[in-house]
């Protein structure tokens, strides 16, 4: 009979509140822990590529039940992911296999449990450690194939306990419902696919209909807000309003995820253009400088200077003007402290947003009046470019910057 494995793990990008990193967790389910399942012939699924019908609950749960090995990937400390690998402890002597990226700073309360740990770029996982890792996680499985011992903290003190399992008929049914074509992560991959081909009403539908599958899947919630803004439709104050709606489910009063902060300071700058009402340049720097300072990453910060420069080319006085000028060249400058440090790193080649980085150290370097750092970091931008759309990005900011920073000369 054919072998399962249940895989708990988060869905979409996940943010680690510790250390502010955004995670990409199905590039790990994609890359380190489906391909060794599937060359040992072993069915390999998570929740999300199950058809969703009834109580998801109820499925989830039979899964990680009944199962014949559970890899969980506890990254970012997901509490859902967490839960569920204490039902499953609860549940079954052995196969349970416990992942997480290297930066996870893990707590007292689980620190007695194995976890192997790999190595996450963010965006993706380096194709040199997603080698090491297979190879490392596939020895764990045929160990245990070959002779299982146990890992739960409950049979060890209950050895008598007796595990349940799938029947041939209800792995058919894994089957069955694993090839239908409304799943989750099938509703979310085709929403963007419809949206790259700019399809947007249609990729906000499959993004509804994803969220009755999962309602509270903030991964979800940004993309519906992404494309409802990027779309302009009926209008594009409409759109951008409408997406505000929908990261109001995610608490931007106090939320700390970077992702969330960037689409509202996004969606905000946005409507600074569109109203010309100033209290949106402030929300803006407001959201933007909260996903900086949790991250420190560059999006954010480069957006959080750009609005800094702006509210100084609009100040009346001229403390205004420095202070805001002042905050400006600041964090240009944290940027190019930090992210020239990334470039010159052992793992930036690893990295897949290699031409982002190097053409925001071009435009740190052009706003502080760097031509020659500028003109280096913009060609090796156009090396790692994979298309033009990040060049374009540089070069039509660079514009904005020029007008603004001529405006400070005239006031200063």
């Amino acid at each position: 009979m054919k072998k399962t494995c249940f895989v708990i793990i988060g869905f979409g990008i996940k943010t680690d509140f510790e250390t502010g990193r955004r995670l990409n967790l199905d590039r790990t389910f994609e890359n380190i822990i489906k391909p060794v399942f599937d060359d040992l012939d072993i069915l390999c699924y998570r929740a999300s590529d199950l058809e969703q019908s009834g109580v998801i609950d109820k499925k989830m749960y039979e899964n990680i039940l009944k199962a014949d090995f559970v890899v969980a990937d506890i990254s970012t400390l997901n509490p859902n992911a967490i839960y569920e690998l204490g039902v499953r402890h609860a549940l079954k002597p052995n196969t349970t296999i416990v992942i997480a990226e290297d930066k996870l700073k893990i707590p007292f309360d689980i620190n007695h449990v194995f976890i192997h740990s790999y190595k996450h770029l963010e965006e993706d996982i380096g194709v040199t450690e997603a080698e090491r890792f297979k190879a490392h996680l596939k020895k764990q499985v045929e160990k245990f194939i070959k002779a299982p011992e146990i890992d739960s903290p409950i049979y060890t003190f209950m050895p008598n306990l007796i595990p349940p399992s799938f029947t041939e008929d209800e792995i058919e049914d894994i089957k069955e419902s694993i090839d239908k074509s409304h799943s989750t992560s099938d509703l979310v991959e085709l929403a963007e696919k419809k949206k790259n081909e700019k399809k947007y009403e249609v990729a906000k539908d499959l993004l509804k209909d994803a969220l009755i599958n999962k309602p509270n899947d903030s991964f979800i919630i940004q993309r519906l807000a992404l494309i409802t803004y990027k779309s302009k439709e009926p209008s594009e104050l409409d759109a951008l309003n409408e997406a505000l709606e929908y990261l109001d489910k995610l608490n931007p009063k106090e939320t700390t995820d970077p992702e969330t902060l960037g689409l509202l300071g996004a969606i905000n700058k946005r409507l600074f253009e569109q109203t010309n009402f100033e209290n949106h340049i402030d929300k803006s720097r407001h959201y933007y400088e909260r996903g900086y300072y949790v991250k420190q990453d560059y999006y954010n910060g480069i957006n959080v200077a750009f609005l800094y420069l702006l509210k100084a080319s609009l100040s009346k006085t001229k403390f205004d003007i420095y202070a805001n000028y002042g905050q400006t060249i600041k964090i240009w400058n944290e940027i190019i402290i930090k992210w020239s440090q990334v470039v010159e790193s052992d793992i930036f080649e690893d990295r897949g947003d290699k031409e982002w980085v190097c053409f925001t150290l071009a435009e740190a370097h052009f706003g502080i009046n760097n031509s020659k750092e500028e003109d280096k970091y913009c060609e090796m931008g156009k090396l790692y470019m994979e298309g033009d759309f990040a060049l374009n990005s540089y070069l039509e900011q660079k514009e904005k910057l020029k007008s603004l920073l001529l405006l400070l000369n005239d006031q200063l």
